[in-house]
């Protein structure tokens, strides 16, 4: 019996599924990172720069915002900032449009520099803006700094000023910024006489190829996510004047791409928790509702590609047959869930499955459950592919699967993902 139900609940999969275009190419988008130092060339920050593949040596930009967004999104919700640069700072680049976007001022404080563009007007906007980050705890750096009617507006709002001294720089106007307290860093230092000239001058932060050349760091996530109508939907749920963390995460549980870096972040170093947390709903208490929308906004800006849709119903199938079943045994329900959908992520996210648990913390009782089946979740999931086979065991209810097959494309046909 089962294994007809089996054939029937995938010939109904295929008839859910639509066909989605894929452009490979456009999700290579990877980061480099470049080292900043101080006077003793201790490395102490690192800027952020965006790359359009992990074998460019420049940025190839065409959208500011969409290229911050991709390298934040690599760097802190892929990666992970703590295992990018430890505790060193992080300088981001910063456009108009990205700072004056409240949902963007989300990352965390106390180790992202941000960086504005030297193109940037001093708008009353753009200033409230800085004023606001600066309240919140932001270092302020501006970038390529020339002074100019604009620049000199932006001066009281920021901490570092970053000058390129592959020009003629103006020793006068380094003298006044250092007097009124600015910190001077020089960029493009290309030599060791480079290096001392500028210690000379009174920079106390350098970066540049006499230290460091920009290193690409390659990303092993196939960036597939679900649809955008279902993101605008999770966004609007944000903002509710009562916000339901469960309503945010039936909608995030829809998202592959989403829920990993969701996991990522919550069990990130800087979120300082002793043991993984291994539930949703903990995982969006520890982030917040701020953070959250910042993490949400960026991954709408750098426009990742849509899921398969075959894929991820059948992630939420198992995942939801693995929540059923463990609470059928007295078991976490949640972290039954966990457990199915993570177990076929390697498949939804094309990653393979120890480079996945590397980058998500899950817990020792869940990775032992999808690594080597053990334990108690461990049993729940070998149950539970063992019925999907066609071979249940005893006491498995007959229509788990069919149920959870038919919560999981309510789920997904709710708002069309692809």
């Amino acid at each position: 019996m089962i294994v007809g139900l089996k054939r029937l609940l995938m010939e109904a999969l295929m008839q859910n599924l639509r066909e989605y275009s894929y452009n490979e190419n456009s999700n290579n988008y990877t980061i480099a990172i470049q080292p900043i130092v101080d006077s003793n060339l201790k490395h102490i920050a690192d800027e952020l720069l965006y790359r359009a593949n992990d074998t460019s040596f420049s940025a190839d930009i065409s959208d500011d915002v969409q290229a911050t967004a991709r390298a934040c999104a690599v760097a802190i919700y892929e990666i992970g900032i703590d295992s990018l640069c430890g505790q060193r700072q992080l300088f981001i680049n910063a456009s108009h449009q990205w700072l004056t976007d409240p949902d963007l001022q989300g990352l965390p404080a106390d180790q992202i520099v941000i960086e504005v563009l030297e193109d940037t007007p001093a708008t009353d906007k753009v200033i409230d803006s800085l004023k606001h980050l600066k309240q919140q705890g932001y270092t302020i750096a501006l970038d390529d700094f020339i002074l100019n009617e604009s620049s000199e507006k932006l001066l009281p709002y920021c901490d570092i000023v970053k000058i390129d001294i592959s020009t003629p720089v103006n020793t006068l106007l380094v003298s006044r910024l250092i007097s009124q307290g600015f910190t001077l860093l020089a960029e493009r230092v290309e030599t060791q006489a480079d290096f001392k000239a500028c210690q000379l001058m009174g920079f106390t932060l350098f970066q540049g190829y006499f230290y460091e050349k920009p290193k690409t760091q390659p990303s092993s996530s196939i960036r597939r996510t679900a649809s955008r109508a279902n993101q605008l939907q999770l966004l609007a749920s944000l903002y509710k004047e009562r916000t339901n963390l469960s309503d945010i995460a039936d909608l995030i549980i829809r998202d592959p791409y989403l829920l990993s870096a969701t996991f990522k972040r919550a069990n990130s170093a800087d979120k300082g928790s002793r043991k993984p947390a291994t539930r949703l709903i903990n995982c969006l208490q520890m982030i917040g509702i701020r953070e959250l929308r910042t993490l949400v906004s960026i991954l709408m800006l750098a426009s990742n590609s849509p899921a398969s849709r075959l894929n991820l119903i059948n992630g939420l199938t198992r995942g939801f047959t693995c929540e059923r079943i463990a609470e059928q045994r007295n078991q976490d329900g949640q972290e039954g869930f966990i457990v199915g959908l993570f177990s076929l992520m390697p498949t939804i996210l094309e990653i393979d499955l120890g480079t996945l648990l590397q980058e998500v913390r899950l817990g020792r009782a869940i990775e032992k459950a999808l690594t080597v089946k053990e334990g108690s979740l461990g049993r729940l999931l070998k149950d539970v592919q063992a019925a999907e086979g066609g071979e249940p065991p005893k006491h498995f209810p007959t229509d788990t699967l069919l149920k959870a097959a038919a919560q999981a494309r309510a789920l997904i046909d709710a708002h069309g993902v692809c």
